[in-house]
């Protein structure tokens, strides 16, 4: 199987039974509740490297896992405001609040991830907006899984 390899912190292995079903949550700064967050492991600006500029926590290698994505093209990569507003939206947002993406539609829609490609270098070229307060919250380029049956451990 070929595909992105993507590194989590924090566990050993891959545990369905933690973080799924996702559901949406209720001015969550653009995040469900639930799913499985990675980052690209050749990320320039992933998790490892927003912990360590932030002082947060150490993400050593013990405990980690890779994994792929069984179907990478059910990945919903956003690298620029069009592309987030091709996803489906919560539409009960209060007047003032941001718009949130609706993760449980997503998923009914056959979308197996969602993935922020924006502050790296690598995406330099593809950053036509500010997608700070869009996604605010997503602090680094990083993916949340949806879909636990989408997940190849690697």
């Amino acid at each position: 199987m070929t595909g992105e390899v993507y590194i989590h912190y924090g566990a050993d292995a891959f545990d369905p039974s933690h973080g799924f079903p996702v559901a949406n949550t209720k001015y969550s700064w653009a995040k469900p509740y639930g799913g499985l967050w990675a980052s690209r492991k050749r990320a320039s600006y992933g998790w490892a490297k927003w912990c360590e500029e932030n002082s947060f926590r150490d993400c050593a290698a013990e405990p980690s896992f890779q994994f792929i994505m069984r179907n990478p093209e059910k990945v919903a990569v956003i690298h620029n405001l069009n592309d987030l507003r091709q996803l489906p939206m919560v539409r009960d947002v209060p007047p003032g609040m941001w718009e949130e993406i609706d993760f449980v539609e997503c998923l009914r829609r056959g979308i197996d991830a969602v993935e922020l490609c924006w502050y790296g270098e690598e995406y330099q070229d593809q950053r036509a907006d500010d997608l700070y307060l869009a996604l605010y919250g997503w602090d680094c380029d990083s993916i949340v899984v949806l879909n636990p049956d989408a997940v190849i451990q690697i």
